[in-house]
């Protein structure tokens, strides 16, 4: 019999990991050497569970694991236990990447849909199940065909109108074509459109995704080339619902002040009213374009208005100079009520540092929560998902991601990662660091710098030698801490808040 490798940690070590206060566990992983693919599968059923999807290799004890096919669970928040599962053999590992989850709109229960290439017929289907909200057997499986020949995509959303949106690939020895289809529930075609008419693909973008619901308008981004300074252009093409497109091309440059955004495959972009759009991602800022060595690197958030395609604000994190300062973008989402989440990743300092920030649609910060979970990596999160407690009300939100381990760069866990909206957790303090402030470099020279989340007050800074012995307190101008005197060691920092809360952590003065 073949052994089945899950990568999903939980599944492993759930059943030893208490919730506190209801909350969900942040992170759980199995560090188990695989191939590094999470599919974008992360819902919350109207029950208040969550179903999740990774994908089942066959564990041959080599790095080069085959596929198996898509694994379903279905977890309870406050058991952080499992209650159901769903095994889908699938071979393929491209359309292994394409499964969809959303709710029915239409109704009860929920839709999971799939794009594959079928060899037998040289032909591609789109796979569509139907299930309740109680487990995850299928009621429904429908078939519909999409295209001759090969052809690479992936479902990209249940829009309102109950419809599948369905995006691929087709391409010859030199060019790419891009197609949208739109299918009904019951597999009924629609509508199917070249995108670029019957042109190739001139400029790569991205999935399709909702902008506004009425009138039902879409979009999708990517890069379009670049201009005569050598920057980055950026282009979003908005499209109707019968995908007729409108591109937009937007300067990577933000300010006056040689600051730009970086594209890349890690940028993200979300609608957040009318014409609006915010854009997450790395962030440069040429402080003297005679020598790049100064430059100072990070993330940016920037709010766009694309009926101008200029930005109407912005704000950076993470602003290091030199290029270990430079940050990664792990997740954005607005809630209905019009607050944002975003999440980064800092390189550079402090060391595998991860922030999350709460903040409203003008960017306006109201919290920021500096974490760091043991000694794992986050390298990216799928699926940001709103989270409701029983009576529908929004109470946080939940990413699922991937990420290593230092003892195991190859390993990938599966990260399941939750906030509640006053930017707690419910985290077992042994496996993860959550502090409402950050601190760099470290190791420090000469100075130590602090910084606070805008929602708390610090009280007092202390650092304590391997002895105990308080060696430096400060109870004003925390942002900056003067290390030039002490000799070089390990130092415990001890920082208290007004409200009298105290953390701890370890730095050490070069």
């Amino acid at each position: 019999m073949k052994k089945i490798l899950l990568l999903l940690a939980i599944a492993f070590t759930a059943s030893a990991l208490p919730a506190q206060n209801n909350d969900m566990y942040s992170v759980m992983y199995h560090d188990k050497q695989g191939l590094p693919f999470v599919n974008e599968g992360l819902l919350q059923q109207r029950d208040g569970d969550f179903i999740i999807n990774t994908f089942a290799f066959e564990d041959t004890n080599t790095y080069d694991e085959a596929p198996l096919g898509n694994m379903f669970y279905k977890m309870s928040p406050v058991s952080l236990t499992f209650t159901d599962s769903l095994f889908i053999a699938d071979t393929t590992m491209v359309s292994l990447r394409c499964y969809h989850l959303d709710h029915n709109p239409n109704g009860e229960g929920n839709i999971l849909s799939y794009f594959k290439f079928h060899e037998d017929c040289d032909s591609c289907f789109l796979h569509i199940y139907h299930f309740t909200d109680n487990n995850l057997t299928p009621i429904e499986d429908v078939v519909a065909p999409v295209c001759e020949g090969y052809a690479f995509g992936k479902v990209s959303i249940v829009d309102r109108l109950g419809d599948i949106i369905l995006q691929y690939n087709k391409s010859d020895a030199l060019n790419v074509y891009e197609y949208v289809a739109r299918f009904g529930l019951d597999g009924t075609l629609k509508c199917h459109v070249g995108l670029n008419g019957n042109e190739p693909v001139t400029y790569s973008a991205g999935q399709l995704s909702v902008l506004k619901e009425y009138p039902l308008t879409y979009y999708q981004w990517g890069e379009a080339g670049t201009f005569n300074d050598g920057h980055e252009n950026f282009i979003i093409y908005t499209l109707d619902s019968v995908f007729n497109r409108n591109p937009v091309i937007i300067s990577s440059k933000i300010s006056t002040a040689n600051e730009y955004i970086q594209y890349d495959g890690e940028t993200k972009v979300i609608p957040v009213g009318g014409d609006n759009v915010l854009v997450a991602a790395k962030y440069t800022h040429e402080v003297n374009p005679q020598n790049p060595m100064q430059d100072e690197f990070g993330v940016v958030v920037a709010k766009y208005d694309l009926r101008t395609m200029q930005p109407k604000g912005y704000i950076t994190f993470n602003d290091y100079p030199g290029i270990n300062g430079k940050g990664k973008c792990l997740g954005i989402k607005m809630m209905t009520d019009g607050t944002v989440y975003f999440l980064y990743k800092e390189n550079g300092y402090p060391q595998e540092s991860f922030v999350a920030v709460k903040m409203d649609t003008d960017l306006n910060v109201e919290w920021k929560r500096f974490f760091k979970t043991d000694n794992i990596s986050i390298e990216w999160l799928e699926s940001p998902v709103l989270c409701k407690d029983e009576q529908g009300e929004e109470k946080g939100i939940a990413w699922i991601g991937d990420g290593h381990t230092s003892e195991n760069i190859y390993g990938h866990p599966v990260i399941f990662f939750y906030f509640n909206h006053d930017g707690t957790v419910g985290a077992n303090e042994t496996s993860i660091e959550f502090r409402p402030y950050c601190y760099y470099p470290n190791p420090a020279k000469e100075q130590l710098h602090i910084q606070f989340s805008p929602d708390v007050q610090p009280a007092q800074v202390e650092l304590y030698d391997l002895h105990g012995r308080l060696v430096h307190k400060q109870n004003n101008a925390y942002e900056s801490i003067d290390l030039s005197q002490l000799p070089a060691g390990t130092y415990t920092l001890c920082v208290t808040l007004e409200e009298g809360k105290t953390y701890s952590d370890k730095v050490v003065k070069k």
